[in-house]
């Protein structure tokens, strides 16, 4: 038996929304990581200058 059009739109529409969703999560992950080590390697540089190192 087919699934009717509308449950093949609806399984199309929360799997892309799923995948979008994902993609979107994991783009925040990296760039949060990314921006917490350089703000880390700045503090570290700054410290240093200060200090005369």
């Amino acid at each position: 038996m087919q699934p009717s059009p509308t449950a093949s739109f609806f399984r199309f529409t929360v799997g892309f929304l799923t995948f979008i969703s994902l993609s979107f999560g994991l783009t925040y992950a990296v760039h949060t990581y990314t921006i917490t080590q350089e703000r880390q390697e700045q503090a570290a540089a700054i410290q240093a200058a200060m200090l005369g190192e």
